[in-house]
């Protein structure tokens, strides 16, 4: 689809996101988002996979179970109640589900990654062999501050993609990226941006900033799972294997690098985590 073509669905697409994200419980159907964006469901379904690069079907799954992921991890919400605002009529078809998406049930997900009221997770393991070492060369990228715990930064990454598919950036980003910055004057000890590198420069609009990330070499662990996952993963790479590694620590930001296209026949999403090393100084 050309750019000026695609121009003329983004505020109807947008409309659909918008609905999916505020009731992803809702029991949506191909044909009433299709008259939410007033095509027919056979245009509205190919325009849908178009833009957005996927299907409906798969934006209103992967909703639900990351919302569902977030809220066993970051609340004590019965998992019936979770269940029914993903959609679910029984908390048995929800843990089924659920178990497909993240290879955990609910409650052992929720006992596995537990963060409530600044709890940590139980210890998450990452083996030697899984982690190589890259180069990466300095990039600029735009990015939106997040402002709240860890539990809420899937919220600051829906308001930042409807800001890009607004200013029509979609069409042009080459990567979506978190970026960590260590902060010991913050009360969480970081600051967090998620953020987008595009094909050319573009003007900063609204609270967006232009961030300049430096390059060098990193260390890259392949996550496989929900974002609940990232924090304790990252935790574990520098717990577990910086002391192993021969490395230290380096004060570049740490990197969430966010992969489309998914290993084999799983839905899990794939997330690259770069934590910033250096040879020890003498």
């Amino acid at each position: 689809m050309r750019v000026s073509t695609s121009h003329r669905y983004l505020a109807r697409i947008e409309r659909v996101v918008d609905a999916l994200l505020s009731a992803p419980g809702e029991a949506h159907s191909l044909e009433s988002l299709a008259a939410l964006a007033h095509m027919s469901a056979y245009h509205f379904h190919r325009v849908y996979h178009t833009v957005m690069g996927e299907t409906v079907h798969t934006t209103m799954r992967r909703v639900r179970f990351s919302l569902a992921a977030d809220r066993l991890a970051g609340s004590v919400e019965p998992v019936g109640r979770i269940a029914e605002s993903a959609g679910y009529e029984s908390p048995q078809a929800f843990a089924r589900a659920f178990r497909g998406y993240t290879r955990f049930t609910p409650v052992e997900f929720r006992r596995r990654h537990r963060h409530v009221d600044g709890t940590a997770p139980r210890r998450f393991a990452v083996d030697d062999d899984a982690i190589d070492l890259i180069d990466e060369p300095a990039c600029d990228a735009l990015a939106l501050s997040h402002d709240g715990p860890i539990a809420s930064i899937p919220n600051s990454v829906r308001r930042f993609w409807r800001w890009q598919l607004r200013r029509e950036l979609l069409p042009r980003v080459q990567q979506v990226i978190g970026v960590v910055y260590p902060d010991a004057n913050d009360a969480r000890g970081f600051r967090y941006y998620t953020a987008v590198i595009v094909d050319a420069g573009d003007r900063v609009f609204d609270d967006v900033v232009r961030l300049s990330l430096p390059g060098g070499r990193y260390a890259r662990y392949r996550l496989q799972g929900p974002c609940s996952l990232i924090a304790p993963a990252f935790y574990a790479m520098q717990r577990d294997w910086l002391p192993r590694s021969g490395f230290e620590l380096d004060t570049r930001p740490l990197l969430e690098r966010y992969v489309e296209q998914l290993d084999g026949e799983s839905n899990d999403p794939i997330t690259e985590l770069l934590i910033p090393v250096r040879v020890p100084t003498k």
